[in-house]
């Protein structure tokens, strides 16, 4: 029997991917918040443009608002929270916790 990997690098092979292009917001614990729009999204994660050079940590938990999905009181913004799990210059990829 196997584990899986920790890193969250094995995504592609445990969750279908759906390349969608959506608005999504990502808030800092400090407030600070990103722009940008996903690239691909899953039962696992979400693949989001670095387009404002976002500062963040891998490891580091956010809360992400991604437009188009919308939780059972849809009148209602949903934020997801969120772990870092790899940051490069252009894209981030986020884990649903």
């Amino acid at each position: 029997m196997s584990s899986a990997p920790e890193n969250g690098t094995d995504n592609a092979r445990r969750f279908n991917r759906v390349n969608i292009n959506l608005p999504v917001a990502i808030r800092q614990e400090n407030s600070q918040v990103f722009l940008s729009e996903s690239l691909d999204i899953s039962e696992g994660g979400v693949l989001v443009r670095n387009k404002e050079g976002a500062k963040l940590d891998e490891g580091e938990v956010v809360k992400v608002h991604i437009d188009g999905i919308l939780g059972e009181d849809q009148s209602k913004m949903v934020l997801h929270e969120m772990k870092v799990i790899r940051i490069e210059e252009n894209i981030i990829a986020l884990e649903f916790l």
